[in-house]
């Protein structure tokens, strides 16, 4: 596939993420009279991303605490340079890339890129056993092994030039070694026949259940499954239950049609963590394409009820022509000014996207909340 077009597809597989305002949209905190009281560009932090010689932008950027001061960052379509030159014109695309972050705080952190080489060329660091290809979803620790959900994609036609066809999920066994010696094994999942891309926004471990978070790219509904940790850490996806509301969890193999969903609206990829300080879960994503502002919901449970969701945020960077505004997430694990959070800037034009360097790496926000 031509280099500008990969590219271009590229800004539909990640529209999730979270940013706070002290407006009519502000979340107030329980119990205290504090709340978000702004958001701005965190400028030093941007350098993590843009030092390597052949990793020249990427989007997605989810990101996972592997402890110890190192953070694992999954991004989606990438590009790979030369190392000669960082005209992203000499480079090749490669589906997926990862990168290792040394320190929490990204304005002193250093960031090391990998991906596999294929017969002397770059390719994708998750590769997929046939024409399809892998998009990252989100990831988490699971008893001290690292389990990576990915979205299965296929070239379609249809307007995108591709569809979500299904999901898969991988496991690392050994992830305090470098990506380049990982010990990666595909983790038994089953298909569902209700096109919901299951991890399509990430999961977390609470109270002995892995949890994770998909979305159905018809119906725009959110769905949550679960799985018993000891069968995650095994590798064992096998049998999720499903949660169908009233019904509880329930089974995937018992399920007689598709549950209800726990939120509407959904974008594909979208954030939810738990915020301490509000106690309650924070789920973050764009609006509707290609609207370029900000929304957010909250609940007390993963099952909700989840609220309506609100507008937070619309960034000055999308009112060029062409601009896409995508693909943030929260990163509460990270070290800075405030809550920290990643964005993705693209463009529909081609020269535009390979010319620049202003475009095309995670930028960084600095959230900032108010003491009560």
């Amino acid at each position: 596939m031509h280099i500008g077009m990969k590219v271009r597809v590229a800004f539909f597989s990640f529209l999730c993420l979270i940013l706070f305002a002290c407006s009519d949209a502000a979340f107030m905190y329980p119990g205290s009279s504090g709340c978000v009281t702004g958001a701005e560009r965190w400028d030093e932090a941007d350098r993590l991303f843009r030092n390597d010689d052949r990793w020249l932008g990427g989007d997605g950027a989810a990101s996972i605490d592997l402890g110890e001061g190192r953070v694992l960052w999954l991004f989606g379509d990438s590009f790979i340079g030369p190392g000669y030159s960082r005209d992203r014109r000499s480079a090749v695309v490669v589906r997926n890339t990862v990168a290792v972050q040394r320190g929490y705080d990204p304005s002193r952190a250093s960031a090391a890129f990998y991906w596999s080489i294929v017969e002397g060329r770059p390719e994708a660091f998750f590769q997929s056993p046939g024409p399809s290809w892998y998009w990252p979803g989100g990831g988490v620790l699971v008893e001290g092994r690292l389990l990576v959900f990915l979205m299965e994609i296929e070239a379609a036609d249809n307007a995108l030039g591709f569809d979500a066809v299904g999901w898969a999920a991988v496991l690392v066994k050994d992830p305090v070694r470098e990506p380049s010696r990982w010990s990666v094994s595909r983790v038994r999942a089953p298909r569902n026949d209700y096109g919901v891309i299951v991890g399509s926004a990430g999961g977390m471990v609470i109270d002995g259940y892995l949890y994770a978070f998909g979305a159905h790219s018809a119906d725009h509904g959110a769905y949550i499954l679960r799985w018993e940790l000891d069968d995650a850490a095994r590798g064992d996806l096998m049998h999720p239950q499903w949660w169908t509301g009233d019904g509880g969890w329930v089974d995937q193999g018992l399920l007689t049609h598709r549950p209800d969903p726990v939120f509407k609206n959904a974008q594909m990829e979208f954030s939810v963590h738990y915020e301490e300080a509000a106690g309650r879960f924070i789920q973050v994503q764009s609006e509707t394409f290609p609207k370029a502002c900000l929304v957010y919901r909250w609940s007390r449970s993963l099952t909700g009820p989840w609220s309506m969701e609100k507008v937070l945020y619309c960034p000055e960077e999308a009112r060029e022509a062409g601009v896409l505004f995508y693909a943030a997430k929260a990163h509460p694990w990270l070290k800075g000014p405030g809550l920290l959070c990643t964005y993705a800037l693209n463009s529909l034009n081609e020269d535009r996207l390979l010319d620049s360097h202003d475009l095309y790496y995670p930028a960084f926000v600095s959230i900032t909340i108010a003491s009560p």
